[in-house]
């Protein structure tokens, strides 16, 4: 297994698969499907949207062209070396709105309430539990204008494939991982929209996201699922599971090309959007 590139997939926050060069590879490898993900958000020109768990920015030229010159951007993220990471994009890089940055947690957001006319968050709320997960929805609602938009991307891994691997060698490693936070979290991206009626958000709605790739892979894609791959094997090695299970974990961990190279095979991930708005009584 190649740790190295495990090690960097974590930022100092201790969150897995939240470091700069992760995400970069995971968007690019995902592009056109993320890209649509954000334009069905329902994100307006003049906009003032807080980007919440905004990672090293990936979403932010997107998003930017969205709102256009009017409006504006707040990339708000946990990790200090993230905000910096977009700093820096911000002093190199012409967007289509003003971006402004602040570090904090999504639980108990540092702005007054009625803040923005939307807030965005992908791939954030997997590192939270349920109890958190309740106070960031409550924050997203509370800092939007009556009748703002609050649009969260999240996984489901419980969908992970990586054919011809038998689906099940996953599900019984992310079944023993099921106390892991993040783990469990990633397989709620179905069921966000639950917390979204019970922090009183209307007209919630969800639009699901399939993303598949076959070969040939784009190298890009191929180090986006090798990372995967790798990571998985890793977490393996903690696991209570068969022997059999950790020996075939060990032979992907160290191989994974080998796999990724079967003429059929097909890599799967899925996510949903969950869409609502405050309310205006």
């Amino acid at each position: 297994m190649n740790t190295a590139s495990n090690s960097e997939q974590i930022t100092s926050t201790g969150h897995k698969l939240s470091a700069g060069g992760h995400l970069d590879v995971h968007y690019l490898a995902l592009k056109d499907e993320y890209d649509a993900t954000l334009r069905a958000a329902g994100i307006r020109p003049g906009w003032s949207v807080l980007d919440a768990g905004a990672g090293n920015g990936v979403f932010l030229p997107l998003m930017a062209e969205l709102l256009g010159s009017e409006g504006h951007i707040e990339a708000f993220d946990l990790a200090r070396e993230n905000v910096e990471a977009i700093e820096t994009l911000i002093a190199n890089q012409r967007f289509a709105c003003p971006i402004s940055t602040r570090i904090g947690d999504i639980t108990a957001l540092p702005y007054e309430t009625g803040t923005f006319d939307a807030v965005w968050s992908a791939n954030v709320v997997q590192y939270l539990n349920d109890e958190e997960l309740t106070q960031a929805i409550g924050e997203f609602r509370r800092v939007v204008k009556p009748g703002g938009l609050v649009a969260v991307k999240e996984v489901d891994i419980s969908v992970w494939q990586y054919q011809p691997q038998d689906p099940k060698l996953t599900w019984r490693l992310l079944d023993a991982l099921s106390d892991d936070v993040q783990m469990s979290g990633a397989m709620r991206g179905t069921r966000v929209t639950a917390w979204f009626r019970a922090a009183g958000l209307e007209n919630v709605s969800a639009i699901t996201t399939l993303a598949e790739r076959r070969q040939p892979l784009r190298p890009v894609e191929r180090e986006y699922i090798r990372n995967n791959l790798e990571f998985l094997s890793g977490l393996a090695q903690r696991c209570d599971l068969a022997e059999a299970d950790h020996h075939q974990w060990k032979a992907i961990g160290e191989e994974p090309e080998r796999l990724m190279s079967d003429p059929d095979f097909c890599y799967r991930e899925m996510w949903v959007l969950s869409l609502g708005v405050g309310s205006t009584g």
